[in-house]
């Protein structure tokens, strides 16, 4: 898998943020946590160690990692707007993907 640039990927994380934030204003998302700057570097961090894995997937145990069933299908729409749409729609993918 081809690596993204270190300035393009803080470019989709800090955007991703950005759209948690504002789903929650719209009452979305209220599982989740609003993103702070450790949460960024959380993604970022990971993205690096692990190229391996899909951006949806660290971000979804990363920034969007608390969200509920409910929440899922919001969080991976965004995931999907901001990183590009995965191989898989399945939210359920991600609970079962094996991280480590």
């Amino acid at each position: 898998m081809k690596r993204m640039p270190e300035d393009k990927l803080i470019e989709k994380v800090v955007l991703l943020g950005n759209e948690i934030r504002r789903q929650r204003q719209e009452g979305n998302l209220q599982s989740i946590s609003p993103p702070t700057i450790y949460g960024y570097q959380a993604l970022v961090r990971m993205a690096r160690a692990l190229p391996h894995l899909e951006l949806q997937q660290i971000a979804m145990v990363t920034l969007l990692g608390n969200a509920s069933l409910e929440d899922r299908t919001v969080a991976m729409g965004l995931c999907n707007r901001v990183f590009g749409l995965r191989k898989t729609q399945n939210p359920e993918s991600i609970k079962e993907a094996n991280l480590f």
